[in-house]
C-alpha cells in the first residue's frame, strides 16, 4: 500500500514539473520574448515653442499666398448692370470677374458712399439714380449672404450708352515726367499718359487743384479719351 502512494506522488511531481516549465512565469507562453516596455515620448519646452515658431511662419505665408500681396488699399472694381434701386440699396447684375458674379446687393453708407454721374463726375441724389450701366468700387469686405451684400466707396451710375466711363484710381505717386510726357502710376498696375491739355479740378470744393497736388495715395476719378490719354481729372480731397 505504501508503495503505490510513493508512485502516484512521484507521478503528480513529475506531472507539476512538466506544466512549470511550458508555463514558465505565470502569464507567459513558453519561449516567447518578453515584451519591451514602452517609454512615453517626452518633449522638451525649447522643441515645443520651435514647432509652435514653424508652425506661426507657415500660417503667415499661407495668409501671404491667399492675399497674393494684394493692396488693401485699392477698391474692387465691378461693373454690369443696376437692375433695381430699393430702399437705400442698389441690386446690380455685376458681369465682371473681379468680385461674386450675378446679383450683387450694394448697401448705401450715406457717411462713406458716394455716388457719382457717370458723364461728368458730379454728385447723384439716391432718389436720381436710374437701371442701366454702372461701375462700383468695393471694399474688400462682403457678406456670405445669398445673394452677397457690400458697401461700395464709390457707385458710378447714370452712364450713357457709347460714353466713356470715369475710372476711379489710387495714385501710386506724384506725377511723374519724361521727355515731355506725363504719366500718372496708380496701385491697380495701371500707368496713365497724361493729355497736353489736361484738366484738374478738385471735388466739390473751390479751391485750386494742379497736377502737382497728386501724391501717393491720392484718390482721383480719370476720365481717358479716344487718344488713350486722361484728359480729365477729378481730385478728392481726403
Amino acid at each position: 500500500m505504501r508503495k503505490k502512494i510513493t508512485v502516484m506522488t512521484a507521478g503528480i511531481a513529475a506531472a507539476m514539473m512538466m506544466m512549470t516549465a511550458c508555463s514558465g512565469q505565470p502569464g507567459q507562453t513558453a519561449g516567447a520574448a518578453e515584451p519591451e516596455t514602452t517609454k512615453e515620448s517626452s518633449t522638451s519646452p525649447e522643441t515645443k515653442e520651435t514647432e509652435a515658431e514653424a508652425s506661426k511662419e507657415e500660417t503667415e505665408e499661407s495668409t501671404e499666398d491667399v492675399q497674393g500681396g494684394m493692396d488693401m488699399s485699392v477698391p474692387v472694381k465691378i461693373w454690369g448692370e443696376i437692375t433695381e434701386v430699393g430702399d437705400g440699396v442698389i441690386y446690380v447684375d455685376n458681369q465682371s470677374d473681379n468680385s461674386s458674379k450675378g446679383e450683387i446687393i450694394l448697401t448705401i453708407d450715406p457717411e462713406t458712399t458716394r455716388i457719382l454721374e457717370g458723364e461728368n463726375g458730379f454728385p447723384v441724389d439716391f432718389e436720381n439714380i436710374q437701371t442701366g450701366r454702372f461701375e462700383a468700387y468695393l471694399g474688400h469686405a462682403m457678406t456670405m449672404s445669398l445673394p452677397p451684400q457690400s458697401t461700395p466707396e464709390i457707385v458710378i451710375v447714370n452712364i450713357p450708352e457709347d460714353t466713356p466711363v470715369a475710372q476711379y484710381v489710387v495714385a501710386a505717386g506724384a506725377v511723374e515726367e519724361k521727355d515731355g510726357v506725363k504719366t500718372l502710376a496708380v496701385k491697380d498696375g495701371t500707368e496713365y499718359t497724361l493729355a497736353e491739355e489736361v484738366s484738374i479740378i478738385p471735388y466739390l470744393t473751390k479751391k485750386l487743384v494742379m497736377l502737382e497736388d497728386i501724391s501717393e495715395d491720392s484718390r482721383c476719378l480719370i476720365w481717358v479719351n479716344q487718344d488713350d490719354k486722361a484728359d480729365r481729372i477729378v481730385l478728392f480731397d481726403e
